[in-house]
């Protein structure tokens, strides 16, 4: 018995011996083993103080790009996807200041990617640098983001440049910086900031959507420099540097309840997301005009759990249209169209109302053929009596998104305010005596109301098939 207690004890003291050399192996020897491919992480990292730090994003899952990278008036490419031998050595030429080679290899770049705006701007920079002292605006775009809208926006940008170096002013061509704030509010106020402080920045092109629009508007108030925005149209982005060439969601509200009240439309439910400052902004103005005359019942898409499909079933017996207001969240823009899709599977279906976040055949391509019919308030059509039609189909290869015709004002506007010696407050001041004609714009003219809207309506089209592929839609003009 005394053995096997001694045998016991020994297997024990063995044990115990090892537990020992693993503790101290975990925690005292294995760090100095480890290598830079399997760092151990620092719980708690201090934060860095550099004045190039990664501001810290509104929407967490976003990728962090470095502020200094989010500018480029062609030392970089923001649209990282592209590939375009000449544009990398234009870039390089660029950055060296040889605007001259930059200026043949962008050249060379345009003819190999014609559909590509920044490339064109570019272009039109290099020119511009050759020239010196050429007038700068900024023109914000969602590039990582919302990559289609910004490259729309870019390509009315990047026409109207053209058309203006062409002469100039006095010799004095465009440049134009582009700036990618990734739709996110916190990113639009830091590259805001940034702008501001480049005093050769004369005014903005900008922002995409109207929460980011509205942080940067803070810092360009405060500096009294111009910012157009071609796309954002909330009713509470206002000031004294604010102006937008597109109709404001008040015009656009007022509009949808007019149609659905003449088409019999009395009771009707409308569904937004409280998390988008144009979503609400666009059904509260289409409840402030609908509401005299008939019955809403308001819902919100960004609540958790929201299902399309039963809430629609549940209204099919109370009301007798639908309103679909989603922002441009593709979470959301999703949810719309299962109400859409979800309507048309009913024994009766609804009519359907929308705001132009839906205005994208693109974007209705998700749908399995419940948009059909849809009506939208809009802020530009493809009129074939504007000349601007046919011109901007021909230079970028199929007709053009009202973001492109919107953006192309907004750049026309700001050139129509340049003089030779401009400033940020004569350019301002110009601004708010803008008289664009029709025959210099997207199709209407420009003129900017004391509250910096543009004195224009939108338009009402409705969703028609394109094809008997329903997956393909196109849209016509209303006029009843």
């Amino acid at each position: 018995m005394n053995n096997t207690l001694k045998i016991l004890f020994a297997i024990l003291s063995t044990i115990g011996s090892l537990t020992i050399i693993i503790v101290l192996w975990e925690l005292a020897f294995k760090p100095l083993f480890t290598t830079d491919n399997n760092p151990i992480p620092n719980p708690t990292p201090t934060p860095s103080t550099s004045s190039t730090s990664t501001p810290s994003p509104t929407n967490p899952s976003l990728t962090g790009i470095p502020l200094e990278q989010r500018f480029s008036s062609g030392d970089r490419r923001l649209f990282t996807n592209q590939i375009n031998p000449s544009a990398e050595q234009g870039i390089k030429d660029f950055k060296e200041g040889n605007y001259e080679q930059a200026y043949q290899q962008f050249s060379q770049a345009v003819k190999t990617a014609p559909n590509d705006p920044e490339v064109q701007i570019y272009l039109n920079n290099s020119q511009a640098r050759k020239t010196g002292n050429p007038f700068t605006l900024a023109a914000v775009v969602p590039v990582d983001q919302k990559r289609t809208n910004a490259e729309e926006m870019l390509r009315g940008v990047a026409q109207a440049q053209t058309q203006f170096n062409r002469q100039g002013i006095n010799g004095k061509r465009l440049e134009i910086v582009i700036v990618n704030d990734s739709n996110d509010p916190t990113y639009a106020q830091q590259v805001a900031e940034k702008i501001v402080n480049n005093n050769d920045i004369l005014g903005v092109i900008g922002h995409n959507s109207s929460s980011a629009s509205a942080k940067g508007l803070e810092k360009y108030e405060k500096a009294g420099i111009a910012m157009i925005s071609p796309t954002s149209t909330s009713t509470s982005l206002f000031g004294n540097v604010f102006f937008r060439t597109v109709p404001s969601d008040a015009k656009a509200g007022q509009f949808l309840a007019r149609y659905a009240v003449r088409n019999n439309m009395n009771k009707v439910a409308v569904f937004y997301t409280s998390t988008s400052n144009y979503s609400q902004s666009l059904k509260q103005a289409f409840v402030n005009g609908f509401q005299l005359l008939g019955t809403t019942t308001v819902l919100d898409m960004s609540v958790p759990n929201f299902n399309s499909k039963s809430t629609v079933e549940t209204l099919q017996n109370q009301v007798d249209g639908f309103v679909l207001f989603p922002n441009t969240d593709n979470k959301i823009i999703n949810l719309s169209l299962q109400v859409a899709d979800a309507n048309a599977n009913l024994p009766n279906p609804k009519k359907l109302l929308g705001g132009d976040a839906l205005y994208n055949p693109a974007t209705l391509k998700l749908s399995q053929g419940g948009v059909e019919s849809l009506v939208l308030a809009v802020p530009w059509f493809a009129k074939n009596t504007y000349a601007y039609t046919n011109l901007a189909a021909k230079r970028w290869g199929g007709r053009v998104s009202w973001r492109t015709a919107t953006s192309y004002d907004a750049t026309k506007a700001f050139t129509k305010a340049f003089s030779e010696n401009a400033t940020r407050n004569s350019v301002l001041i110009n601004l708010q005596q803008t008289n664009v004609s029709s025959s210099e714009t997207s199709g209407e003219p420009l003129q900017f109301l004391k509250s910096g809207d543009r004195n224009t309506d939108p338009l009402l089209v409705r969703v028609i098939r394109k094809s008997s592929n329903f997956a393909e839609y196109n849209f016509e003009i209303i006029k009843d």
